[in-house]
């Protein structure tokens, strides 16, 4: 015998961490379940603002993304739409979609090496120059697309709003400026590191950090296979050739 404490079944009915599940439907969004399956607990509504916010930040990046490319690769070659999108979690890694998870073990070691009496600011400069004289990388910062990521501007602001910005995020926005100022060029916290110092700040481990990634990212990935599927099969992708001919720029209605 083994125990699990997520989800009971019996006759007629469902029970997740306690809720049936059947009175869940209708009354949480799926970011509140998504909150609940890992946690344990409903959200507040606070937190549950702040999870969706993080769900729709990292949806896509377009064709540029591995897992991208790899989902439509495999798609081009006639297979089912759930064998593209698990190809394309596949390429889910440390590399691409793991910096969350490698920011929150950062910043969680990094309260671990502050002195009594040391303030935030003077920690964040400790750990950078330690990191700089070592030519470590610290994950969660910089961006070979944009030097000012406006997913995390966007995100920090509903978290500052819902209250939900704690000591994490503030060591996390910190440490960029650290950053910034010591590699005389931006080096501003990107979505992956706002996503890991809110997850932190909300009490999850960093093993969730790629979780979120994939959980929100197999959404793009959908769209990017339908897409594909309508192009002549077996097609080398080269992302840099891609020509967008969507929706230009337009506003949410009211």
């Amino acid at each position: 015998m083994w125990e699990t404490k997520i989800t009971k079944v019996s006759p007629n009915e469902l029970l997740m961490r306690g809720y049936p599940l059947n009175e869940l439907i209708g009354s949480i969004s799926y970011a509140a379940g998504i909150f609940l399956a890992i946690k344990g607990n409903l959200p507040s509504p606070q937190e549950e603002k702040v999870i969706n916010a993080i769900l729709v930040a990292t949806m896509d990046h377009g064709v540029t993304a591995p897992s991208a490319v790899t989902a439509r690769t495999v798609a081009s070659c006639g297979v089912p739409i759930t064998t593209a999108m698990g190809a394309g979690i596949l390429a889910v890694g440390d590399h691409h979609g793991g910096a969350g998870e490698k920011c929150i073990k950062f910043l969680k070691s990094t309260f671990e090496k502050q002195e009594t009496g040391e303030s935030l600011s003077e920690l964040a400069k400790k750990v950078v120059t330690i990191a700089k004289t070592n030519k470590q990388r610290i994950s969660g910062f910089g961006h070979r697309f944009h030097n000012k990521d406006p997913r995390t501007t966007k995100l920090l602001q509903v978290a500052e709003e819902e209250g939900i910005s704690g000591k994490y995020v503030e060591l996390a926005k910190l440490i960029a400026a650290e950053l910034t100022r010591q590699s005389n060029q931006p080096l501003p916290l990107n979505v992956d590191g706002a996503i890991g110092a809110l997850l932190a700040d909300m009490g999850f481990e960093s093993e969730v950090g790629k979780a979120f990634f994939a959980i929100s990212r197999v959404t793009g990935l959908t769209a990017h296979i339908l897409e594909e599927f309508s192009q002549r099969p077996v097609r080398t992708i080269i992302p840099s050739e891609a020509k967008y001919t969507g929706e230009e720029k337009r506003s949410i209605p009211e």
